[in-house]
């Protein structure tokens, strides 16, 4: 058994948090000590500390005789997740508008290129492409948002995102909880998911953002929110081998 030291319970909850919000470990799957022992390297007093801070942060959940498990998705939790997120983002987005400067203004630019490089990527292979869109769009959320002052609405904001990245995960990815087959989407679905994932949309935000118009960057942001339930509505309401979302 590998010898704990104090870094280790940080280091194991990274890897673990990290695995879990990717899709890498999926909704659903056992939390077994000596498995994860051995993926990460570490001892069982750390991944004991690890498992119990991702139970406090909704990531992990505790039964009776089964041991821990990845916390379950579904549609009432994904569409309580995106009805928080609008009311969180356009509270942050309103402040930082209000107080942001030149840095600010400098930083969402950047991002926005790097979310338009992402989108050219992921034009072309969406699922090899789509955990660096993630990554580029919650950048750009971020960066949308870094000028609010509020710092429980921002840590808020970043726990509803994670919560929100596994769902878009096995949501769009991983039908059936398969996490090596992309999922298949209908016509009326592709669509909204085009709508969602669109650029344009956000380059829309950005430049609302810039021009210090809160009340259209607002209305901008629920709009977007709205778009990415309709997908998710989509998605659930499909009959067949679906994502492996809980009634």
């Amino acid at each position: 058994m590998p010898q704990s030291d104090p870094l280790e319970p940080e280091g194991a909850l990274a890897a673990l948090k990290r695995d879990i919000v990717s899709g890498v470990l999926a909704p659903g799957a056992p939390l077994r000590l000596m498995m994860l022992s051995k993926r990460y390297g570490v001892g069982y007093t750390p991944l004991r500390e690890a498992l119990s801070r991702l139970e406090e942060a909704g990531l992990a959940v505790l039964s009776p005789n089964r041991g821990y498990r990845v916390a379950p998705v579904s549609v009432a939790e994904l569409e309580d997740l995106e009805q928080a997120r609008a009311v969180v983002e356009t509270a942050l987005l309103e402040d930082a508008i209000a107080h942001g400067d030149l840095e600010w203004e400098s930083a969402i630019v950047a991002c926005h290129h790097q979310l338009s490089r992402a989108s050219t990527a992921l034009r072309r292979d969406r699922s090899a492409a789509f955990a660096s869109w993630m990554d580029a769009h919650d950048s750009f959320h971020g960066a949308l948002l870094a000028a609010a002052r509020s710092g429980w609405l921002k840590s808020f904001q970043r726990q509803i995102s994670e919560q929100l990245r596994r769902h878009h995960q096995a949501l769009l990815l991983a039908p059936g909880g398969d996490a090596e087959r992309e999922a298949e989407h209908d016509a009326p679905t592709l669509a909204l998911l085009e709508e969602a994932l669109s650029l344009a949309n956000h380059t829309r935000l950005m430049e609302a953002a810039l021009a210090r118009d809160a009340v259209c960057a607002a209305a901008l942001l629920r709009e977007h929110v709205q778009f990415t339930l309709a997908v998710y509505r989509s998605v659930a309401a499909r009959p067949g081998d679906g994502p492996p979302f809980q009634a």
